[in-house]
């Protein structure tokens, strides 16, 4: 059967890594100050929080080492591999996996998701079924390429601070200066984020998440979505059931946001993820 290997970003806890069959996941790095972390290894997501708003250096991220897909590459020698992760422009974990597959040899295809977080989990998770099912390297890598232009992530934040302070804003630099009592709608967008619009409110930025969601996904259909929030719970569900009302939701998928998302994110995010 061949191998789905991810990384940290896709967010997906222990537990749902072991659900749906994932068989690696490579951890980023969360920095404060002089400290290294390993995503939700070595600081789970409270910790994170709790430091965000104690520790005076604002918190870096950094992709996995190379050692560290060579490990998991190495480990799983002789098997036939494919690869998944953050979008190149968001992070330089593929020039890791890149490098490492130099190294380790062997059958490893690297996919790049051109997504993060609720976006990267559903093409991995639909990659992990196809396996399982007995599909080979050509067929998943040739649906995944199918799937990435057509996979959506769009979200809104409390803050963009966290972003801008990050240096992952992006396009989303239009909205600073701007953004006193709205709330962004942010999308990834060929594995960059754009700016979608402004709203006045959490509730009304989940109602705007939604509608955006139905119509992209062309009314009451039954799909698979992804739910992300960063500390939001009660968001998530929000939005969740909101979409529940308009669409036929299949597995939904929650997903808390962990410590290198989180960097970037800040908390309060919360947003939907969707294959049209």
């Amino acid at each position: 059967m061949v191998k789905i290997v991810t990384d940290s970003t896709c967010d997906l806890s222990k537990d749902q890594v072991r659900q749906y069959g994932i068989t690696a996941v490579a951890n980023l790095h969360v920095i404060f100050g002089a400290k290294t972390y390993e995503d939700g290894v070595t600081i789970t997501k409270q910790q994170f929080y709790e430091r965000l708003k104690t520790d005076p250096n604002f918190p870096s991220t950094s992709q996995p080492a190379v050692g560290d897909f060579v490990s998991i590459y190495e480990g799983l020698k002789g098997e036939e591999i494919i690869s998944i992760h953050v979008s190149r422009d968001l992070s330089g974990t593929i020039a890791s996996a890149e490098a490492a597959r130099e190294m380790a040899g062997g059958n490893i295809t690297i996919i790049d998701s051109r997504n993060v977080n609720a976006g990267l989990s559903l093409l991995v998770i639909h990659a992990t079924r196809m396996a399982q099912a007995g599909a080979t390297v050509a067929e998943i890598k040739a649906e995944i390429a199918s799937m990435i232009p057509r996979t959506r992530l769009v979200f809104t934040l409390e803050t963009l601070e966290n972003l801008r302070r990050g240096g992952r804003i992006g396009a989303a630099q239009a909205f600073v200066g701007s953004m006193l009592q709205f709330k962004p709608i942010i999308a990834v967008k060929d594995g960059r984020l754009e700016p979608v619009e402004r709203v006045r409110t959490l509730n009304k930025a989940i109602l705007r998440l939604r509608d955006i969601a139905v119509q992209d996904l062309g009314g009451n259909t039954e799909r698979q979505l992804g739910f992300m929030h960063a500390a939001a719970p009660a968001a998530a569900n929000d939005l969740m059931t909101a979409c529940g009302q308009s669409l036929k939701l299949k597995d939904p998928v929650v997903i808390e946001v962990g410590p290198v998302v989180a960097t970037h994110a800040g908390p309060g995010a919360v947003g939907v993820a969707y294959t049209i």
